[in-house]
C-alpha cells in the first residue's frame, strides 16, 4: 500500500533497481546455489553495436525452498575480446565475482556458432580443463538448420525469396506503405497488420512471417 504511492523518475528507479534490489536478490541466488554443481547456458549478442555482450544463464538444483530444477538468469558480462579467450576469461572473472567454483561446472549450452564450439578456438575446447564438461548445442538452433536444409532441398528457393522480399517491398518506402494501406482499408474493414521480417538470428521465425503474408495474400 505505501510503495504504491511512491513515484520515482528513471534515475532513481534505475538507481534503486541496481544498488539495493540487484545486490538482494544476486546474494539470494548464490547462496542458493551454494556449493552445488551447475550448467550455463551462454549466448553471445549478435546485434552491430560497439559493446559486445554475453548472457549467462544458470542452471543448476535448488533444495532448499524450490526444491527443483531452476533455469534463471545469472549475469550479462560486457566483453573487451569476442573471441573464444575474451568470452572464457570474461566467464571465469564472472564468476569468481559470483563467488561460483569454477570446477563445479558440469555442462555448457550454447548455440552452434564456431565461436562457441570451434574445434581449435571455440569457448567449449577452451573450457576443456574442467573434469567431464559436457556440451549442449541449441536445440532451436540445431532444428533452425535441420529444417532451413530440408526446404532447400524440397521446396522451391523463390519462396523463401517471397518472403524476404515482401517485407523489404514496404520497409524503406513510406509511399507504398501508404498505397498499400488504402487498399486495405478499402477491401476490409479493420486496421492492417504490418507485414513481419524474417529474423534470420531468431530461430523459425519465419512461421509468423508465412502467417501473415497468407493472411494478406489476396490484397498483396
Amino acid at each position: 500500500y505505501i510503495m504504491s504511492k511512491v513515484k520515482l523518475h528513471r534515475t532513481k528507479c534505475a538507481n534503486i533497481v541496481r544498488n539495493v534490489l540487484a545486490p538482494y536478490f544476486d546474494g539470494d541466488l548464490i547462496s542458493d546455489i551454494g556449493d552445488r554443481k551447475f550448467n550455463l547456458s551462454l549466448d553471445e549478442s549478435n546485434d552491430i553495436s560497439i559493446n559486445k555482450l554475453l548472457g549467462i544463464v544458470i542452471i543448476y538444483y535448488s533444495d532448499t525452498h524450490k526444491k527443483k530444477v531452476v533455469h534463471t538468469y545469472l549475469s550479462m558480462v560486457s566483453l573487451e575480446i569476442c573471441d573464444g579467450d575474451g568470452i572464457v576469461d570474461a566467464l571465469k572473472i564472472e564468476l569468481e565475482k559470483k563467488k561460483l567454483d569454477f570446477k563445479k561446472l558440469l555442462a555448457i549450452r550454447t548455440d552452434n556458432a564456431r565461436v562457441m564450439i570451434g574445434v581449435n578456438n571455440g569457448v567449449f575446447q577452451k573450457l576443456k580443463g574442467v573434469p567431464s564438461l559436457l556440451l549442449f548445442r541449441s536445440v532451436c538452433n540445431s532444428l533452425q538448420l535441420a529444417v532451413s536444409h530440408t526446404c532447400g532441398e524440397c521446396l522451391p528457393i523463390n519462396l523463401e525469396f517471397l518472403v524476404s522480399e515482401t517485407y523489404k517491398w514496404f520497409c524503406h518506402s513510406s509511399t507504398r506503405q501508404s498505397a498499400y494501406e488504402q487498399l486495405y482499408l478499402a477491401i476490409n474493414d479493420k486496421e492492417l497488420l504490418k507485414t513481419v521480417n524474417s529474423c534470420t538470428t531468431r530461430w523459425l521465425s519465419i512461421e509468423p512471417v508465412v502467417n501473415r503474408i497468407l493472411s494478406q495474400w489476396f490484397e498483396l
